[in-house]
């Protein structure tokens, strides 16, 4: 029987639900895509648009179809089997907590673990309501070492891979054919343990891992990474060889065309003395150009728009405003320049920018194909993944009341998936610049060669501990992966402040969570009131 005296509660979890997706979104997606946006492998707005489609596509095709009762394996589920309304409120004071400490967490740039924002959420609210005995305290102890093993893991992991591709291709004497040659390998990693990824979760999802288990699952998924190194070698990388040998050699034309243009610059004759500066600074405006080298004053873009402007016929007064409230929605989200940002923000992350070795540019490019690649599946992953961590908490809410009772797995609807992967696309579009300002340029620098690293070391550990249920963060992970990648240029890459602020939150966000959700939690739940049942009022006479 539904529990209609609770539909407020039911209505404010479905809006704090998507709060909470739009914040992961803000948070976790951007990590995935933060060292491609900074090795300019691709602009915020493709990286955005990648993104969104992976993102959604993993929640809406691989997402939950069955669950636990929102992290049933953290608490004790059956505890609350004769009071549902109290499980349908402790959620949703869970999520409600864990939606302000994670916008805190985002608002600073700080690059969080979303699942320990929840789960640190539900146990503090379960202590509350059930005392200690209600956690399993196995599980939270696992949660416990892998916020240090998980780091250390793939940090050793990305640390030694660049290691190898710094010393043997980065280095070599020809390191374009040698990362040419190399791509084919790290193109069959980077698709076997991604694929891998996809697929063991996804199918955990399904109960079937019968069908579908890890002793078949490995070497097929490999099998397609190596498929798709051959098609580089054969199809694909010809032809990304051209187009870079082709791009360099229209780069060295342009270059001898500008010295030639100089150089006739240089060797024209003055202009006449006579001739005002205004006269021929009104002579510049009107041809719209930019004016001589040294000669007159340079012409602001402002004028020149201003005098396009008066040329061009007069148009609509609101087409006009709309494109000025799009050019400036854009200019604040998707077109931002994070560099000059991050550069500005940070005196200590442009020393070390300006600092780092650099490698063969040519060569750099080649890795531009695997981390986007990459970054897509590890995107992918996550959207089926964690999209279970977005809705969770508030399908419970809106289960419960529907059905008036708790339940060991809750189905998880359809459009309770889509609605959980747009929060996500809407939370990364609006506000993941944050977190990819911090983790893409002020940890230390990336370059392709690095990002790629530092992705795959990253994808390997989730991989490896997915696979022996072991919970670890994909925020740790590629934290300490950037954190090696940096390191093997030498201590003096990583900003070690920025790195230990880092991980200060990360221990100071599920202290928080447990204690601000056990507090918000008992002053509404012991408060005099419905869901106090032993308070009574004596009549008065």
């Amino acid at each position: 029987m539904a529990l209609t005296e609770y539909l407020w509660i039911a209505v404010l979890g479905g809006i704090v639900g998507f709060a909470y997706g739009f914040l992961i979104g803000a948070n976790d997606v951007a990590n995935a895509f933060a060292s491609s946006v900074s090795a300019k492998s691709v602009t915020l707005r493709q990286a955005v648009m990648i993104a969104s489609v992976c993102e959604f596509s993993g929640a809406f095709f691989l997402g939950a179809a069955v669950t636990s009762t929102v992290r049933s394996k953290i608490f004790d589920v059956d505890l609350y089997e004769n009071e549902p309304e109290v499980l349908m409120f402790g959620m949703f004071t869970s999520l409600f907590t864990a939606v302000i400490w994670l916008f805190i967490a985002t608002f600073f740039g700080l690059p969080v673990s979303t699942t320990h924002d929840v789960v640190g959420c539900i146990m503090g609210f379960s202590i509350a309501a059930k005392g200690f005995s209600s956690i399993n305290w196995n599980v939270a102890v696992k949660i416990f070492i892998s916020w240090f093993a998980s780091p250390l893991v793939a940090g050793t992991v990305a640390g030694i891979f660049f290691w190898l591709v710094k010393r043997f291709v980065m280095k070599a004497e020809d390191p374009f054919q040698r990362a040419y040659y190399t791509f084919p390998i790290v193109l069959t990693i980077g698709i076997g343990v991604d694929l891998f990824y996809v697929l063991f979760k996804g199918v955990a999802r399904f109960d079937i891992e019968d069908i579908m288990s890890p002793s078949w699952a490995v070497p097929m998924c490999f099998a397609i990474g190596a498929f798709f190194g051959l098609l580089w070698v054969f199809i694909f990388g010809p032809c990304a060889k051209s187009r870079i040998e082709a791009k360099k050699a229209n780069k060295a034309a342009l270059m001898a065309d500008a010295v030639e243009k100089k150089a006739d610059v240089e060797s024209a004759p003055e202009p006449k003395a006579e001739m005002e500066d205004e006269e021929f600074n009104s002579f510049e405006q009107f041809l719209g150009g930019e004016p001589l080298a040294g000669v007159g004053k340079p012409i602001h873009a402002k004028e020149v728009v201003t005098a396009q402007a008066v040329a061009t016929p007069d148009e609509p007064a609101g087409t006009e405003v709309k494109a000025s409230l799009f050019k400036k929605f854009m200019n604040n989200t998707v077109d931002q320049d994070l560099h000059a940002q991050s550069m500005h923000e940070s005196a200590r992350a442009q020393e070390i920018w300006d600092n780092e070795e650099q490698f063969d540019e040519d060569a750099e490019h080649l890795f531009n194909f695997i981390q986007v690649f990459t970054a897509s599946l590890n995107s992918f992953a996550h959207g089926a993944n964690d999209v279970a961590n977005t809705i969770a908490p508030m399908s419970a809410v809106i289960g419960i009341y529907m059905r008036g009772e708790v339940s060991s797995k809750t189905g998880v609807p359809a459009w309770m998936l889509a609605y959980g992967g747009l929060a996500i696309v809407v939370g990364l579009l609006l506000y993941g610049y944050k977190v990819m300002k911090s983790l893409g340029y002020k940890l230390t620098m990336l370059s392709p060669s690095r990002g790629a690293s530092a992705e795959l070391g990253a994808s390997l550990t989730v991989v490896t501990a997915s696979f022996l249920g072991i919970p670890v963060s994909s925020t740790q992970c590629i934290v300490g992966a950037v954190t090696a990648v940096g390191l093997v240029g030498g201590r003096q890459a990583v900003d070690w402040i920025f790195l230990l602020k880092i991980c200060c939150s990360w221990a100071a966000l599920f202290l928080l969570a447990v204690i601000c959700s056990a507090g918000f939690f008992s002053f509404c739940y012991y408060s005099p009131g419905a869901f106090y049942p032993d308070y009574q009022t004596e009549p008065v006479d």
